[in-house]
């Protein structure tokens, strides 16, 4: 073996820095060795040192135009220069003189695939990895570049014939799925990870992975939490991975789980506050056992407000938090208690103010000025102007106004397409949604310029917190699509419905009262309605309450056993419009009430989880006789339940959100089904189940005024009027 040979060995070998001493030393003693230059060459290649490699292969072309490698390593660093044209000259040289010849075959197959003439490439890329196993890490230093590079089809391409090849190699199937992910080919990405998965069970990389791709893909909860509480069992120090879990619970309101995983993240780490906040924020079931257990989360609450209160917010542990805790959820919790804690949704919004001053303090209110009488810029801004009851409620009003006095623009922060975005812009009225980070949406809202901004329901989503805690425009106002006040002292009014209204109403807010004509609402009636049909004399009386379980507190568990126990022929129907394991524990909760009363709750009693519409529209189709929740009535529901005709008892609470069926009764003219205690409830609705022509009676004086509900242009009339007129208190005339 002369010293070339030994020299081209020990490169197979990976030697190369002992072949390049052996090349040099052939070059010493002939400077114009050819095969000697062109060993160096891939030598130096290896090595990095490109320029030189360059050099000394051009020396041994020129010497000697039939060395293949000296070609083909010319090419890779043409490749590298980014000479697709000079790289494929010299492979094409290469391989004409040696078809053997794996490195050009490699760059011929980078071309290919530059071109997007990949069947071509990967015929190319497995002839040189059958030559050169070599390549085939080559393969996957392209992917991981094409990653870097943001170029996730490419990466996938390179990545998946990588792993086909390493079918057994876990880290291989995981890049996969990260960069099908990145392509938002979720099929793709979550066979990729799964495989990795079952090949590295005890591995919590290829679980992370495919938790961010479900993630950033939108997938449900219910799709997340078995992912989440997998890679808790791998890493059970991950506080971020518990915390996407208990929000992933909370979500799916499992609040027992969810409070579990956040004991484990306070733990870890005591100051986590994003933890504190939600566990404070939010109760420790959905259905509460009884009013102590009201009691204790309202002390709780309190508790866990002032411990916020007292945070120095300069202290760079806490400041780097705001965001997240911002982020992750509201006092919403607080409407279902039946009081108007306006102290504690003060203090809340107190906080917010707080945090958001500290994380942003470039941000400044807009100042309060005298908006006078020119044609009004309004913003409308929720993020449930896509597709919610909130839109469906509000939307026409602001829809109906005159754009020749209002300039309207739509805010909605919030992901996907609806009927809500359609109907804004078939009026012609900008329409900006998405989901993006909050300080872009004050940048929107400072961009428009507005004289006034309608946020139509704050306390509902934790993202409009944040945005409704500065002042964006002179007047800044608040609807009863969150029926209850918000304690954020640059909110200055309150829409709401005069009809809803108790007489003491003003000290129910912290906010000016607006009390709009009726509902206060330009509400279209429900398409595909089911109405009700006469009764069947002698047929099992149905009841039916469609309020959601978080509604129901244990008040109800009694009022409707007694109802139940006065009608022995008859049944009660519950659409909770909630989680199976919340209607679980509604039953547990409701079934020894009942049994003190003498029923057999589970052969009388229906508790229905979340339905499809049209199941929900045949229930209330069928029903006999609907009752209201107690504190919280319905509203939406009840427009439902009228619509379709059927008569439903309530009695009205302290409270504007209380209060909402029955204002919706009397603008019918059936007061008789408004109960002012609750033997009057329990009365009412036996009345109705003994008294079939007494229901079909109500029901037919229903269908006969039901359009006072719907389409109601003094509601439109009366926003305008507002919207026209408003100032801000402090320069009000």
């Amino acid at each position: 073996m002369d010293e070339v040979q030994r020299g081209n060995a020990l490169l197979k070998q990976g030697k190369a820095h002992e072949a390049e001493r052996v090349y040099r030393a052939v070059l010493d003693s002939d400077p114009d060795d050819a095969q000697a230059l062109a060993g160096l060459g891939n030598v130096l290649i290896r090595l990095g040192r490109d320029n030189e490699a360059w050099n000394a292969l051009q020396s041994a072309a020129r010497l000697d135009d039939a060395i293949h490698h000296a070609h083909s390593g010319l090419a890779w660093l043409a490749l590298k220069r980014r000479d697709a044209v000079d790289a494929q000259r010299l492979a094409e040289r290469a391989l004409a003189l040696d078809s053997g010849d794996s490195n050009g075959r490699f760059v011929l197959a980078q071309i290919l695939f530059q071109h997007g003439r990949f069947a071509e490439a990967e015929v190319e890329f497995a002839r040189a990895i059958e030559l050169n196993g070599e390549h085939l890490e080559e393969r996957n230093r392209l992917a991981n570049e094409a990653f870097a590079a943001s170029q996730f089809d490419k990466a996938a391409r390179h990545y998946l014939a990588y792993a086909q090849l390493r079918k057994t190699d876990a880290k291989a199937w995981t890049n996969v799925g990260l960069s099908f992910g990145r392509l938002r080919n979720v099929a793709a990405a979550s066979a990729a990870l799964e495989k990795a998965i079952a090949l590295a069970p005890n591995q919590a990389e290829p679980v992370a992975a495919l938790a961010s791709v479900l993630r950033e893909a939108g997938a449900n909860n219910a799709t997340l939490i078995p992912v989440y509480r997998k890679l808790v069992q791998l890493a059970p120090h991950a506080t971020n991975v518990l915390l996407h879990l208990a929000r992933a619970l909370i979500a799916e309101t499992d609040y027992p789980q969810a409070k579990a995983s956040l004991q484990q993240i306070l733990r870890l780490e005591p100051d986590n506050l994003v933890a504190l906040w939600l566990d404070f924020q939010r109760p420790d079931r959905e259905i509460v056992a009884d009013e102590q257990a009201r009691n204790a989360f309202l002390s709780k609450w309190r508790e866990g407000i002032a411990r916020f209160e007292s945070i120095d917010w300069r202290v760079p542990r806490f400041a780097s938090q705001i965001n997240a805790v911002l982020a992750s959820t509201t006092d919403g919790y607080l409407v279902y208690l039946g009081q108007p804690l306006l102290d504690e949704r003060r203090r809340n919004a107190a906080v917010v103010r707080k945090m958001l001053n500290a994380a942003r303090p470039e941000l400044r209110d807009v100042p309060i000025r005298k908006i006078g009488g020119k044609r009004r810029k309004v913003a409308v801004f929720s993020p449930s102007l896509l597709s919610h009851s909130v839109e469906r409620v509000w939307a026409g009003s602001f829809l109906r106004l005159d754009q020749s006095e209002f300039e309207l623009r739509a805010f909605c922060p919030a992901a996907g397409d609806g009927r809500g975005r359609d109907r804004w812009l078939a009026r012609g009225i900008p329409f900006e949604s998405g989901q993006r980070p909050a300080e872009t949406w004050f940048q929107a809202l400072q961009s428009f310029g507005p004289d006034v901004v309608v946020f139509l329901d704050i306390g509902m989503h934790q993202f409009v917190q944040a945005v409704s805690a500065m002042r964006h425009a002179p007047v800044q106002v608040t609807t009863w699509g969150h029926p209850a006040s918000t304690g954020v002292p640059v909110i200055d009014y309150f829409l709401s419905g005069d009809i809803f209204e108790p007489a003491d109403a003003d000290a129910h807010y912290s906010e000016k009262l607006v009390r709009l004509p009726r509902m206060g609402v330009y509400v279209e009636p429900l398409d595909g309605i089911i109405e009700r049909k006469p009764s069947w004399p002698g047929q099992p009386v149905q009841f039916l309450c469609t309020q959601s379980a978080m509604k129901l507190h244990p008040a109800h568990d009694e009022l409707f056993a007694r109802i139940l126990q006065n009608n022995p022929n008859s049944r009660l129907i519950m659409l909770t419009s909630a989680q199976e394991h919340v209607a679980q524990d509604l039953r547990a909760r409701m079934r020894p009430v009942f049994e003190r009363f003498g029923i057999r709750f589970d052969a009388r009693c229906e508790v229905h989880a979340k339905l499809a519409h049209r199941d929900y529209l045949q229930h209330l189709a069928k029903a006999d006789v609907c009752l209201d929740s107690l504190d919280f009535s319905g509203g939406i529901t009840s427009l439902d339940t009228l619509s379709a005709n059927q008569p439903i008892v309530t009695l009205p609470g302290n409270l504007m959100r209380g209060r909402q069926t029955m204002g919706m009764l009397r603008l019918l003219g059936v007061e008789e089904l408004i109960a002012n205690s609750p033997d009057e409830y329990v009365a009412i609705a036996t009345r109705l189940a003994e008294d079939a022509s007494l229901r079909d009676a109500l029901s037919e004086r229903i269908r006969s005024r039901k359009s006072e509900l719907f389409r109601d242009e003094s509601a439109v009339t009366g926003l305008a009027h507002f919207l026209r007129t408003v100032e801000h208190p402090s320069v009000a005339d």
